[in-house]
């Protein structure tokens, strides 16, 4: 996230506000593999994209995208 000017408080502002972008999700796997699209604005501008996954109440963040910019990013 830190190649992307993303940070922690940003990705808890899109789980508790953002909307499910459901073209984006994947919703017909059982429930440990279901992925859901969540995006929202965070308090910096930033319109992002966070895909989760849901599983025994436990929640996965997979990746945070930006969508207004394309950040170089280098992820070894």
């Amino acid at each position: 996230m830190e190649c992307r000017h993303i940070d922690e408080s940003e990705v808890k502002e899109i789980l508790a506000d953002g909307n499910i972008n459901f073209s984006k999700s994947d919703l017909n796997a059982d429930a440990c593999h279901k992925r859901y699209a969540l995006e929202g604005t965070s308090h910096d501008d930033q319109k992002l994209r966070i895909i989760v996954a849901e599983c025994n109440d436990n929640l996965t963040v997979i990746t945070v995208i930006d969508l207004r910019k394309d950040w170089p990013c280098n992820c070894e």
